[in-house]
C-alpha cells in the first residue's frame, strides 16, 4: 500500500506530520509521501506532487476545524482550482484513489453542497475521527479500517504488482527509478536508485 497525506498548511499541519510518522510505522518510509518529508529540496514540486498522487492507492485528507473555510486570493482556498488541496483531491477521485477523510477534534464532514463540484464525493466517504488528546484511539480505527499491519508487523502482499516490464525487444531507453529491489535489464542488474 502506498498512501499520500493530504492537508492544508494552515489547518492541520502538526497532525499531517502525526498521521504521516504513524503511516511511517505501518507502512514504511518509502510508502507513505507526505510533501515537506518526501519531496527533495530543489525538486519541482509541482510534478512531484501529483505522481505521487496517481503512484498512491490511498490518500489520508486531514481536515481540520478551517480546511473548507480558508480564505483564498478570490473566496474560499477549497473553490481554487489552483489550491492544492484542491488539486491533490480532484486527482486523487480521477485516479481512483481511495480517500479516507480524517476529522481533526470538532471538525466536521463536509456536505456535497459545500464543495466544488469536483470534490463533492468527499461528502459521502467514510471518515475516521482523531482526537489529539487520544489519538491511539482513531489510529487504531484507522488501521482497522485499512488494514494497516501492527507496528513492527510486516505489511500483507496487496495481491498484485504494482508495476513492471513482462517483455521488452530491441533497443530501448529503460529508467527505473525507486525500484524498491533488485531489477534485471538484460545482462545487468540495478540494485535501488543509484543503480549500483
Amino acid at each position: 500500500m502506498r498512501a499520500f497525506v493530504n492537508y492544508r498548511t494552515k489547518d492541520e499541519a502538526a497532525t499531517a506530520q502525526l498521521v504521516s510518522r504513524h503511516l511511517c510505522d505501518r507502512l514504511g518510509e518509502r510508502n507513505v509521501f507526505l510533501d515537506n518529508r518526501s519531496i527533495e529540496p530543489g525538486t519541482l514540486f509541482d510534478d512531484e506532487l501529483l505522481r505521487n498522487v496517481w503512484r498512491s492507492n490511498l490518500m489520508v485528507s486531514v481536515i481540520g476545524e478551517r480546511w473548507l473555510d480558508f480564505p483564498g486570493s478570490a473566496g474560499r482556498a477549497i473553490d481554487d482550482p489552483d489550491d492544492w488541496v484542491h488539486r491533490e483531491l480532484a486527482e486523487a477521485f480521477t485516479h481512483q484513489v481511495r480517500v479516507v477523510p480524517l476529522l481533526v477534534g470538532a471538525a466536521r464532514l463536509p456536505s456535497e453542497a459545500e464543495l466544488p463540484r469536483p470534490l463533492a464525493t468527499l461528502a459521502h466517504r467514510q471518515f475516521v475521527r482523531l482526537d489529539l488528546g487520544m489519538p491511539e484511539t482513531g489510529f487504531a480505527r484507522l488501521d482497522r479500517v485499512l488494514e494497516l499491519p501492527s507496528r513492527g508487523e510486516e505489511p500483507k502482499p496487496t495481491g498484485g504488482q504494482s508495476g513492471g516490464i513482462g517483455s521488452v525487444r530491441g533497443n530501448r531507453n529503460i529508467s527505473i527509478t525507486d525500484p524498491g529491489g533488485a531489477v534485471n535489464i538484460g545482462d545487468r542488474i540495478n540494485l535501488g536508485r543509484d543503480g549500483v
